[in-house]
Order: structure tokens, then C-alpha cells, then sequence
């Protein structure tokens, strides 16, 4: 039974690579995974919260013969610039510092961490680049942009803002987001670098997440708009390439 089913595969894979096109002479359907990373200057009122970011991700991409594509993306998001320290004041001596259960001087780090994750279409415009599978790469896509002020402290000595006290100052926040990108995808069977690079822009409609923020002493309501935009870069790695010559295309 057991041999019977991997000569199927077997004989499955060789009739697929009977219809193998050559990628440097034909438009084919392929299955990509990326690796990615980019990094955003922020806009709107996200950028009265943080600084500049840092984002690292996978993607999927399906290509069609007709060079249209489909995505599933997910990036992290990082950065280390939080400009609304002003919510800690009640927490901070004259000084401006945080005082331990020691009653010393403790050290406290705000860091902004989030994600985006969607769904997309896009299109491949073969006007410039070595085969029918490179060129303009332009993409689309709508998901959930999400971030909040990681609070770390050495020693976790600050009771007023450890475990889920952290969570009254972190201003987690989310909402539906839009996603665009437009740049040059370059695909070729005979080089092992496959990769795309280019500009991307983020729009997202937000709100507070949190129950209770203790600064204000009760929820915020406010709506907020965010913007991102920067430059992105990623690798792809295609997963029916057949030889070094031919992808296979069903």
C-alpha cells in the first residue's frame, strides 16, 4: 500500500514536469514564500507616539500565469522611540525618574512593538526587467494594523507598572489597515536570488484597546489615523521550481 502511494507521488511529480516551462521565455503559475524587511517613517497620530520603525515578515504569493498575484502577509513591527512619556508623570519623582521598592533609581525602557497582517492582490507588469516574470510589481491589501508600548524595566522592581499593571500605560492599540506597495520583482530560473524591492505605504483606522488607562483614569475613546510609508525589501524563495532552469506550472 505504502509503495503503491509513492509511486503515485512519483508519477504525479514526473507527469507535472512533462508541462515545465522555462521562466526566462514564458509567463508560468508559481507558489512563493518571502522573506522580508523595510523600514517606516510614521504619519499621523501614530507619529505623536513613536518614531521611525522597523519591520521583519513572511509572506505568500501565488502567481498566475496572467502574472496576477495573491498574498498572505504578516510583519513585525519594532522601534525604539516613544515620545509620550508625559502618561508616567504620576509614576515619576521631581526628577523625572522612577523610584524602586529599594527606593533607588529603577531603569525603565519603552519600546514600541506591533504587527500588520493581511490579505492582498496584486499585479506583475513585465515592461522592464530579463524575462516575462519580472518587472513592475504593484500590490494591494487590507488586514489589522496593531501596536502598543512595551514597558521593560531591569530587576521588574516597579510594582505600579509590572505584570498586568503594564497593560493601564501600554496603549494597545488596533484596527482594519490598508497596505500598498508598488516596486520591481525580479524572478529569474538562473540565479538563486529571487527578490522584489520598493515603496510601501500603510493606512489603518484605530482605537485604545484597553479597558482602563490609568493617566486618564478611564478609557480612550478617540479615533485615530495612522499612516506608515518606506522602503521594503524581500527575498523570495519559489517552491515548484523543478531543475535550475524550469519552474513547474499546473
Amino acid at each position: 500500500m505504502r509503495k503503491g502511494f509513492f509511486a503515485f507521488m512519483i508519477l504525479l511529480i514526473t507527469g507535472s514536469g512533462l508541462n515545465a516551462q522555462s521562466i526566462s521565455d514564458s509567463t508560468v503559475l508559481l507558489n512563493m514564500f518571502t522573506f522580508h524587511v523595510g523600514g517606516h517613517i510614521p504619519g499621523g497620530d501614530i507619529a505623536s507616539r513613536y518614531g521611525m520603525s522597523l519591520g521583519t515578515g513572511v509572506s505568500y504569493i501565488l502567481k498566475t500565469q496572467n502574472n496576477w498575484m495573491l498574498t498572505a502577509d504578516f510583519t513585525y513591527l519594532s522601534g525604539n522611540n516613544f515620545k509620550e512619556d508625559s502618561i508616567f508623570d504620576a509614576l515619576e519623582d521631581e526628577y523625572g525618574d522612577f523610584i524602586n521598592i529599594y527606593g533607588e533609581i529603577g531603569e525603565v525602557t519603552l519600546y514600541e512593538r506591533g504587527f500588520y497582517t493581511g490579505i492582498g492582490v496584486g499585479k506583475l507588469f513585465p515592461v522592464f526587467g530579463s524575462n516575462p516574470n519580472s518587472g513592475l510589481m504593484v500590490m494591494m491589501s487590507g488586514g489589522i494594523l496593531q501596536y502598543k508600548t512595551l514597558i521593560h524595566q531591569d530587576g521588574n522592581d516597579i510594582p505600579s507598572i509590572i505584570d498586568d499593571y503594564s497593560k493601564g500605560y501600554d496603549r494597545l492599540t488596533n484596527g482594519f489597515g490598508l497596505s500598498e506597495f508598488i516596486g520591481y520583482m525580479h524572478l529569474d530560473s538562473h540565479d538563486p536570488v529571487n527578490f522584489y524591492l520598493g515603496f510601501e505605504f500603510h493606512q489603518a483606522w484605530t482605537q485604545n484597546r484597553r479597558d482602563w488607562n490609568f493617566d486618564i483614569m478611564g478609557p480612550d475613546l478617540t479615533k485615530r489615523k495612522d499612516f506608515m510609508y518606506g522602503f521594503r525589501f524581500g527575498w523570495i524563495f519559489p517552491i515548484n521550481k523543478q531543475t535550475h532552469d524550469t519552474y513547474i506550472f499546473y
